[in-house]
C-alpha cells in the first residue's frame, strides 16, 4: 500500500516556485462508514450492523463535547477541537460572538518520537516525530490510464 501522487506544476504569479513542479497526494476513492463497518466485522466478533452503530454512536458524543469547547482525543487516532477564524477588532471590549465567522474542525494526529541517539547543540534528543497513522507509509506515483474512446458499434449481420 502506498500513497499515490501526482507531479503538477505552479501556476502562482506571486509564489516563489512559480513555474516549478511539485508533487500533489491523489486519493483513489472514498471509504463509507459501512464499508469501514464491513470491515472491522471481518477482523473481529462483532456484525457490521453493531459497528456501524457504535461509529454513528461516536460521531453523537464527539459532536456533543466539541460544541461544549472540549478536545476529543481518541487513542491511537489523534484529538479533534473546534476553532474558527474571526473578524479583528481595536479593543478586547468590542468583540463579540458575531465577530467569529468560520468554524472548523481541527485534526491533531498522534505523534511519537524516536531518538537516534545524538543530542543536538542545546542538549536536547534528537529524532524524528512520526505520526502513527502514518508509520511506514510509502509513495508511488500515480499511474495516467488513457481512456480508450467509445467505438460505434459494428452493424450486426442480418439473417
Amino acid at each position: 500500500m502506498s500513497i499515490r501522487y501526482k507531479v503538477v506544476q505552479c501556476h502562482l504569479k506571486d509564489s516563489t516556485i512559480n513555474g516549478k513542479w511539485y508533487g500533489k497526494a491523489v486519493s483513489l476513492g472514498t471509504v463509507t462508514t459501512r464499508q469501514l463497518a464491513e470491515e472491522i466485522s471481518h477482523s473481529t466478533t462483532v456484525t457490521r450492523s453493531d459497528v456501524a452503530a457504535v461509529l454513528i454512536e461516536l460521531f453523537n458524543v464527539m459532536k456533543e463535547h466539541l460544541l461544549n469547547s472540549m478536545t476529543v482525543q481518541l487513542d491511537e487516532i489523534g484529538s479533534f477541537r473546534v476553532g474558527f477564524k474571526s473578524e479583528p477588532c481595536d479593543k478586547e471590549e468590542d468583540f463579540k460572538s458575531n465577530n467569529i465567522k468560520r468554524y472548523r474542525i481541527l485534526y491533531r494526529p498522534v505523534t511519537t518520537f524516536t531518538p537516534n541517539g545524538r543530542v543536538g547543540e542545546k542538549g536536547c534528543r534528537l529524532g524524528t516525530y512520526t505520526k502513527t497513522l502514518l508509520e511506514d507509509v510509502t509513495a508511488e506515483p500515480l499511474i495516467k490510464t488513457k481512456k480508450k474512446a467509445t467505438e460505434p458499434a459494428a452493424p450486426t449481420p442480418e439473417p
